[in-house]
């Protein structure tokens, strides 16, 4: 009897092989890219290797290189990434820490406790002068005598990697000389003098520090009393939390 041939086993579905190596391939991908900026060096070296085995189609690379499965890779760089940012907020509060207290020390060694405050907030660290001490009135002039003040404070801000911004602010009386058509004019020429004295004297980089003057229009008192517009009349240096650095820096 003539032996009858076997059926011819159904290949059909062999796609799906090259399908799943496809998916992983992706999964591996974009894992490198979601881990880039967080990933310590190993882990990145480690996702690199992956992938560039994967691409010469050398599978157990990929196994070796994984140690695990993808779920498994994946829950190792996103707590290796939490851990990294928890890091460097702490880095980030402690800088801003230090600098409130070197300034705060050097205030104190000035004799300057009721002339000039130091706080910290969302946005960064605010050092407020009230403008007698930089400024005889109606004048963007610095007095010599708080040039070594600001040269002093421009040392401590160059120790951190902080855009800051000089602001200035005046009451609502207006101004009465020749030299600026309001209080904006001058509000804007002592905020530009104090950023002038820092980068020129201290060194500070000159692509993170900028200068701004709202004249009348963000008092933080009532401009109704003298006490008032006293406290009105100031410029703030402003340390930046490096949240911003991204929105301060040029594109």
């Amino acid at each position: 009897m003539k032996h009858q041939e076997e059926p011819e086993k159904d290949n059909s579905e062999r796609w799906m092989l090259s399908y799943l190596d496809f998916i992983t391939l992706l999964f591996v991908f974009f894992v490198l890219l979601y881990s880039m900026s967080n990933v310590d060096q190993q882990k990145y070296e480690a996702l690199a290797k992956s992938l560039n085995s994967a691409l010469a189609g050398d599978q157990q690379s990929i196994a070796g290189a994984q140690q695990g499965s993808p779920e498994e890779m994946l829950a190792g760089i996103t707590t290796t990434a939490n851990d990294s940012t928890a890091d460097q907020g702490n880095t980030v509060e402690e800088d801003l820490q230090n600098i409130v207290n070197l300034v705060n020390t050097l205030i104190t060694e000035k004799g300057l406790q009721n002339q000039v405050t130091v706080n910290m907030g969302d946005i960064g660290v605010w050092i407020t002068f009230k403008d007698y001490v930089l400024f005889d009135s109606g004048s963007t002039a610095i007095k010599p005598e708080t040039v070594n003040i600001l040269t002093d404070l421009g040392g401590i801000l160059k120790t951190v990697n902080n855009y800051v911004r000089i602001e200035g602010y005046t009451d609502n009386v207006p101004i009465q000389n020749s030299i600026y058509s309001n209080n904006w004019d001058l509000s804007v020429m002592r905020a530009s003098k104090v950023l002038d004295l820092i980068v020129t004297n201290s060194g500070f980089p000159s692509e993170k520090i900028s200068a701004i003057g709202y004249g009348e229009y963000r008092p933080v008192a009532t401009n109704d009393t003298e006490d008032g517009r006293s406290k009105n009349r100031r410029v703030d240096i402003v340390i930046l939390r490096t949240d911003f650095n991204a929105t301060e820096a040029v594109h």
